[in-house]
């Protein structure tokens, strides 16, 4: 096996870039299905392509990984961001493909606003890796990022929380009910995992600040 000896190999940083703009693209075609609603199943379709592109850039992730002896910051930092972004379009793909075999009918308000929280969450997660491979320099703005980033998570906290209390309050078929608090649940989980990234990203600033 072949060590790499950099402390500073860039290609760490570049595929952190591919995988969280991956993210954003899968994310783009979940609103767009969900304002598209005929499209579903052909929505489904593309976001199982970009699925798998996303485990391939995070299979080459944790296969450097592997074969690199010094890396530019901490191994588990590496491969719980990694894991973590894997987990975000993991539950967006999650989210689709339930909504398609549940043959859940026109999407919710609620539903189209947590993926709207869901794309600017996941918009700032990009613009954090894009700053990373100089966080001494970007330290203000990777944090302001992930601050942001947990704010939108508390926002999809909240409506998620009244999204199903609304479910229970005025739903009346017993199965929508449970259809749609299963795709809520999946949309919330995503922007839980959004949450896990910025507080690693944050991590990784200040340890390197």
């Amino acid at each position: 096996m072949i060590f790499n000896l950099k402390s500073r190999d860039g290609k760490f940083y570049e595929l952190f870039r591919e995988g969280s703009e991956t993210v954003c693209k899968g994310v783009s075609i979940l609103r767009d299905a969900l304002e598209e609603y005929e499209s579903l199943p052909a929505r489904l379709e593309e976001l199982t392509a970009i699925e798998q592109v996303g485990d391939a850039i995070i299979r080459s992730i944790l296969e450097k990984l592997n074969q690199t002896l010094v890396t530019p910051f901490d191994r588990e930092d590496i491969y719980m961001l990694a894991r973590e972004l894997d987990r975000i379009l993991d539950h967006v793909h999650g989210t689709l493909e339930k909504m398609v075999l549940y043959k859940t009918g026109t999407p919710t308000e609620d539903a189209k606003e947590l993926v709207r929280i869901l794309v600017k969450a996941t918009a700032e997660i990009k613009k954090g890796f894009e700053l990373l491979d100089d966080v001494k320099n970007n330290y203000t703005q990777v944090v302001d990022l992930c601050e942001d980033i947990k704010y939108q998570e508390n926002l999809a906290d909240h409506r998620y929380r009244k999204a199903v209390a609304d479910l229970f309050e005025f739903g009346t078929d017993p199965i929508e009910v449970i259809k749609w608090k299963e795709v809520y649940e999946h949309l919330e989980t995503a922007l839980d995992h959004c949450e896990d990234v910025a507080n690693l990203l944050k991590g990784v600033a200040l340890k390197y600040v």
